[in-house]
């Protein structure tokens, strides 16, 4: 698998350089276009990921995706579910640090795609900002991706859910779409290495809004950590 997953970023690299240097032009173009050449990214890294590394996935619970704009709060174990995730879900967008617009060629298209940037060292005001961000995205018909828990987990690590999910969920009052997943089972954060297996994705009942803010936290925790013990190890 050290040589599988060695195959499997040296392909990546080539591939994101060369998609990135032929689709340049696009970034004149309609955020639309941006979206096209990101989905063809992400296809080419679910191709190379089951080509060299053997390691696919399963999509469940697809049938409880709303075609209306909503909260999607997911497990975090690993990068595939942030491509994964944004490949499925018409007009998602993510909420990420501003310093990802510094990084070659990928910040470029990143600052095209008009997702929502944060400066972490501003404090309350880029919560105030993102706050008002997210409201506006889901008025527009956005659907916004959030890892509630801020950052991977490994499998079975204790949970750590914030209240930032909370306040987007009580700003926006759009309801939330929970996701489940085991990815850290084969890509695990802090390690090159990959294994190989598959991934289950699993979309839970969306949760309606109106829950005040400890109910809603404790009713995503809850419903995500439940669907892993019970069918994703």
């Amino acid at each position: 698998m050290l040589i599988r997953s060695v195959l499997f970023y040296f392909f990546l690299y080539l591939w994101t350089l060369l998609l990135g240097i032929v689709s340049l032009p696009c970034l004149f173009l309609q955020n639309k276009y941006v979206r096209y050449i990101a989905n063809l990214w992400i296809e080419g890294i679910l191709w190379l990921l089951k080509l060299t590394c053997g390691l696919i996935y399963e999509i469940r619970g697809k049938e409880n995706i709303p075609d209306n704009a909503i909260i999607i709060a997911s497990k975090h174990q690993s990068t595939f579910e942030t491509f994964l995730l944004f490949r499925l879900i018409k007009k998602s967008i993510f909420i990420h640090k501003k310093e990802l617009f510094l990084i070659p060629i990928f910040g470029l298209y990143l600052k095209k795609s008009n997702m929502i940037a944060i400066k972490r060292d501003e404090g309350p005001k880029a919560l105030r900002k993102m706050l008002t961000e997210a409201k506006q995205k889901i008025l527009d018909g956005h659907s916004i991706i959030i890892f509630p828990e801020g950052t991977r987990k490994m499998p079975g690590e204790r949970p750590d859910y914030k209240t930032g999910i909370a306040g987007i969920y009580k700003e926006t009052e759009a309801a939330i779409l929970p996701v489940a997943l085991n990815s850290g089972f084969y890509w695990p954060k802090n390690t090159f290495i990959k294994k190989s297996g598959k991934i289950i994705v699993k979309f839970l009942k969306p949760i309606p809004s109106g829950l005040n803010k400890s109910e809603i936290l404790n009713t995503v925790e809850a419903v995500i950590e439940e669907a892993i013990k019970k069918s994703l190890k």
